[in-house]
């Protein structure tokens, strides 16, 4: 038995659009500074912008699409089983399991291998989790 997984192309876009407004915010005003300081680059003057938000964007487009197929599976309607649990707990199930399982490890990857510091940790996989809750969010209640 495979699961029915049904997906929404306009909610994928809708995260694509709020994980750039969302990274906006992290690594602009809120903590743009710390980011910039603990990645070695708070004297550097900004350059085009272009390229690296075409690639977040692509990033993005490339999690959503990726983190639906995992919301749809932990659906026990899509493999034809019931009760489904709320809305809410596949949210946070989902978000919380994904970033615990893939991106928590990569960030933790990075004090290890390319000696940052623990507080880029924070910032970045605090950033991974408000991103996949918010995507989460869309994916779930927008099918």
């Amino acid at each position: 038995m495979q699961p029915e997984i049904s997906i929404n192309y306009l909610a994928i876009l809708a995260c694509v659009a709020a994980g750039m407004f969302v990274g906006f915010l992290w690594f602009g005003p809120v903590f743009g500074k710390a980011w910039a300081k603990y990645m070695g680059m708070e004297n550097e003057q900004p350059g085009s912008m272009t390229v690296p938000l075409i690639i977040f964007a692509i990033g993005n487009l490339l999690i959503a699409y990726v983190f639906i197929h995992g919301i749809e599976v932990w659906r026990a309607s899509s493999w034809g089983l019931s009760p489904d649990v709320s809305n809410m707990v596949l949210v946070f199930n989902s978000a919380l399991f994904t970033w615990l399982g893939f991106f928590l490890p990569l960030q933790m990857g990075r004090v290890a291998w390319e000696k940052k510091g623990w507080g880029l940790v924070a910032i970045n996989a605090g950033f991974d989790l408000v991103r996949l809750l918010i995507f989460a969010l869309i994916l779930t209640y927008w099918r």
